[in-house]
């Protein structure tokens, strides 16, 4: 079902996500290729250094390519992300005319529903989508991450109930 390409633009993909992880964004990557097989760009999550939700790795790397071909128009471009696009990045990919979208891990919280999301047809133009590339990979990036986040918490929780406690035993 996957080339061998696919494997390899997706593990791209995931570098990006993996950078992402370092620079504690949620870790998703994306990588535009054209028709050629020549990467265009590559991005990541900056949702929490550009304190914006337009910084989804989606939309930086049409941007990117965009900015790269002096056009909006990605006709003949395919796009990998490393997670399922949300319903703004889906409409980016299709509103961009990029014609093909490969992804990692479904994203059952924030992910479009891609089959119904699909019933509303920009253009009239067919987008094929193929999930599940590199999904384990994918998941994998995602749950260190979170995982991460719930210790950070848990150790602030408990730093703050410490810092209450002793502000108790001061005022008694």
């Amino acid at each position: 079902m996957y080339t061998k390409e696919n494997l390899i633009f997706m593990d791209q993909a995931l570098n990006q996500a993996k950078l992402a992880l370092k620079k504690e964004e949620v870790p998703v990557g994306a990588l535009i290729v054209d028709n050629m097989g020549n990467i265009l760009s590559k991005a990541y999550n900056k949702t929490e250094k550009n304190k914006c939700q337009t910084g989804h790795a989606e939309v930086l790397a049409i941007q990117k390519a965009c900015k790269k071909l002096k056009t909006w128009r990605l006709d003949n471009c395919s796009i990998y992300v490393s997670l399922e696009p949300c319903l703004m990045c889906l409409g980016l990919i299709q509103l961009s005319r990029i014609k093909a979208l490969y992804f990692g891990a479904v994203s059952k919280e924030f992910g479009s529903g891609l089959q119904e999301a699909l019933k509303h047809k920009l253009y009239k133009k067919d987008l094929l989508i193929v999930g599940g590339l590199k999904e384990t990979e994918s998941i994998d990036i995602l749950r260190k991450f979170f995982m991460n986040l719930r210790k950070l918490r848990k150790v602030n929780c408990e730093r703050k109930s410490r810092i209450l406690r002793k502000g108790k035993k001061e005022i008694t």
